[in-house]
């Protein structure tokens, strides 16, 4: 009996969204291949089941594309095409009525249901949770791939003030984790630091932007992390980014100290720290 991360592998979202990835098909192919299945007969329960399949396969094959390549580019920037979809003249003549969803008009602008699967994978950080996927072994590197994901999107999300999504809460959860005591640096899982570290070289300049008009959210989503619950932090502040600073430093430190040690981590903790030291010396 396959896994559902080997059924996910054979299904059509996911070879469409790993043609895309692969660059063996454009985004019009992509798009036609993604939005047809949804017809003005889908039933809520039909629609449901392909948004699970859909966004869970555009979440694997993000994690499986390494997150510096330009490919993992793409496949953000094919979300956004997913949205305000192709030209005019891509279209059918005359707009077919679109089948209700949650009690409103199915419309792809919305990213229906996206966020339910991204908070889902998210929770399922290694290495202590289980997958989000059985038979998927999530892996350090798979991890910071999807960080890297959510954080183009944020790029792309602030640069459009009706995103459906707002993606920049998730970016405040991975650098939370340099939130510890300075003493509690050295046993920070190398994943969570990777995954900290590529927010900030990906979405630097968003995320300062996002501290310096103090970015706040409600309730406890954004509260500090172990080491700072004296801090009245409920969002992006400048204070809070000097902490996330002094953490990559320390990091760093401690990284090149190290006579065997992860070269790739020290790579990215070293990019993090010098980016943040230029945007915070403007």
């Amino acid at each position: 009996m396959s896994t559902a991360k080997e059924a996910l592998e054979v299904s059509a979202p996911y070879t469409s969204l790993h043609a895309l990835a692969s660059l063996t098909s454009n985004s019009l192919e992509t798009y036609a291949a993604i939005t047809s299945p949804i017809t003005p007969t889908s039933s809520e329960e039909q629609i449901s089941t392909y948004l699970e399949t859909l966004w869970n396969s555009l979440l694997l094959v993000a994690s499986q594309t390494e997150w510096s390549s330009l490919t993992h580019i793409k496949l953000s920037n094919f979300l956004q095409f997913l949205q305000t979809g192709p030209s005019p003249s891509f279209l059918e003549p005359e707009k077919q009525e679109l089948p209700q969803y949650n009690g409103e008009e199915f419309t792809w602008s919305k990213l229906p249901d996206l966020n339910i699967y991204i908070r889902s994978w998210y929770n399922s950080s290694p290495p202590f949770s289980s997958p989000p996927l059985n038979g998927l072994s999530f892996s350090s590197n798979e991890w910071v791939n999807l960080n890297a994901f959510l954080a183009n999107l944020t790029r792309a999300s602030l640069q459009e003030p009706n995103e459906a999504i707002d993606y920049s809460l998730y970016a405040i959860w991975s650098l939370r984790a340099l939130e510890v005591p300075s003493d509690a640096l050295a046993s920070l899982d190398p994943a969570d630091l990777k995954a900290a570290a590529v927010w900030i070289i990906t979405a630097r300049a968003e995320l300062h932007n996002l501290c310096k008009s103090n970015r706040s959210y409600d309730g406890n989503l954004a509260v500090p992390g172990e080491g700072f619950k004296d801090r009245d932090w409920r969002g992006y502040t400048l204070d809070r980014w000097n902490v996330w600073q002094s953490a990559f430093e320390e990091s760093l430190r401690l990284e090149d100290e190290k006579e065997d040690g992860d070269l790739k981590l020290t790579r990215m903790v070293r990019q993090a720290t010098m980016a943040m030291r230029m945007l915070s010396a403007q």
